[in-house]
């Protein structure tokens, strides 16, 4: 795939081109070196008693793409002229992308929901096995949608064009249907018609999409102007492919690996867990959901990726008020038993390259995805959890990390206050960091749960958090990168 990375710079250089000494040479020795031209202009700065100079520049890697340049003079608030460049990019042709997608925007509705009202949850409800009641589901959901939205391959031809209204689709009807009506009879009225509403259609699209690129980008947010001009082709292409003598196994395996701690620290650390004083306030214990409750947090998920179960948020929000009363009885059976389905512990797990050519493992990141059903319920304890943590005040009043109302903008406050106090005492501060790598990995389960007794979290709810923990698995889906979205 051809490069469609272009470099602009503009800005003052202090260095005046229209000087032949040594500075300049240089400069311009530098920037050619670099593959970037330097655009013609005149002299740029004009300060009072002193002679023009060139001093802010317009560099460019592609200078056949320039359409425009020039400057213009701002004597009311600068010495310096406004540069500006107009220049010519054009989004990247996409290769086509064959996608296995379901056919949800053909479905019909009403059907839907009086298929999945005649689903009998019988054997569901009167099941005693978790991984029983969640298989049961799974097959239900996936047997309705099978009728009303079969899988389907699609060919991705065309980036997505979200500036395309209904009344911009309305308009590239018209012109289709006039340039129909002209090929079966090619008449100077016919042609007319079609010119007509030819010219009016593409004024319509190009009005469109000036319009959605100034919205996407008056934001001023570097982050989120740069993804959007990704999404329009713009930009270095991300490279997602794995080689193909990649030893996927042992990639897996370098995903799973993980420190081990000493067995004697470990124990040691059990220990004086297992005897500290039971604390004073009242225990943890896990509270059964609403309908509410689960349906507050199936709408707060707003991924679609599709775990190993193949139920995915699109198959479950149109029927959730049909569906709501029997994934509220796995939820609350789950908590009630200690136990978690063994499906939602299998994650699909896509490596995506951080290089262009990775040589190594840990070259890669693992993109896990999980069963959307089981990030729900992972939401609901953990919002329980949280409202106990944070009313007995158990949380470090340092940890900015996933807490409400905290950030890293907080963290960085908070240590800039402190030097600057410390500067105003006539002290010296000397700054630690450190960065654990595979941070999440590294975290021991045997610990984690020493340190949850410790806080007077009842039994039920730590065997429910030792079935959540152990027995995961997971596998490598490298055919995720061209066959994304299935099932979505």
């Amino acid at each position: 795939m051809p490069s469609y990375n272009h470099t602009i710079i503009m800005g003052d250089f202090n260095t005046c081109l229209l000087k032949q000494d040594t500075r300049c040479s240089f400069f311009k020795s530098v920037s050619e070196s670099c593959g970037l031209s330097i655009l013609p202009l005149n002299a740029t700065h004009h300060f009072p008693n002193s002679t023009p100079s060139l001093l802010d520049l317009i560099l460019v890697s592609s200078p056949n793409l320039v359409l425009n340049h020039g400057q213009y003079p701002a004597d009311a608030f600068s010495c310096h002229d406004l540069i500006f460049l107009s220049f010519e990019i054009r989004a990247p042709k996409v290769n086509p992308k064959l996608l296995l997608q379901r056919n949800f925007c053909g479905m019909n509705i009403e059907n839907l929901k009086a298929d999945a009202l005649n689903i009998d949850w019988t054997l569901l409800t009167g099941s005693g096995c978790i991984d029983e009641k969640v298989s049961i589901l799974n097959e239900n959901i996936i047997k309705l949608y099978d009728k009303h939205a079969p899988v389907r391959a699609i060919k991705i031809k065309h980036l997505p064009a979200p500036w395309l209204t209904e009344e911009i689709k309305l308009v590239l009807s018209k012109k289709a249907t006039a340039k129909t009506r002209h090929n079966r009879r090619p008449t100077p009225s016919n042609w007319e018609k079609y010119v007509l509403i030819r010219n009016h259609c593409n004024k319509v699209c190009r009005d469109a999409q000036r319009r959605h690129i100034h919205d996407s980008v008056q934001n001023g947010d570097p982050a989120k102007i740069w993804k959007f001009l990704k999404s329009l082709g713009v930009g270095k292409p991300q490279n997602n492919s794995i080689p193909s003598d990649l030893n996927v196994d042992s990639l897996n395996s370098h995903f799973v690996s993980s420190s081990h701690i000493d067995k004697t620290c470990k124990d040691n650390t059990l220990k004086l867990f297992s005897s500290l004083p039971t604390p004073d306030y009242s225990q943890f214990v896990f509270t059964q959901f609403t309908d509410c409750d689960v349906k507050k947090s199936i709408v707060s998920i707003t991924s679609k990726a599709v775990g190993s179960d193949s139920v995915s948020r699109n198959m479950i929000l149109p029927i959730l008020d049909i569906v709501l009363p029997i994934i509220t009885h796995i939820l609350n059976f789950s908590i009630s038993n200690g136990s978690f389905p063994k499906i939602w512990k299998e994650a699909l797990v896509t490596p995506i390259p951080k290089k262009s050519n990775p040589s190594s493992f840990s070259d890669f990141r693992p993109i896990s995805i999980l069963s959307f059903l089981s990030k729900v319920l992972e939401r609901l304890v953990h919002n329980q959890l949280s409202i106990f943590l944070n009313k007995n005040d158990l949380l470090n009043p340092f940890q900015s990390g996933f807490r409400p109302g905290y950030s890293t903008v907080t963290t960085l406050v908070k240590i800039t206050d402190d030097i600057r106090f410390a500067m105003d005492e006539g002290k010296v501060t000397m700054l630690t960091l450190l960065d654990f790598s595979n941070a999440f990995n590294a975290v021991d389960f045997d610990i984690l749960l020493g340190i949850l007794y410790s806080l007077n979290i009842s039994p039920k709810v730590i065997e429910w958090f030792r079935n959540y923990l152990f027995g995961r698995s997971q596998c490598l889906e490298v055919w995720q990168l061209d066959f994304a979205g299935f099932g979505s």
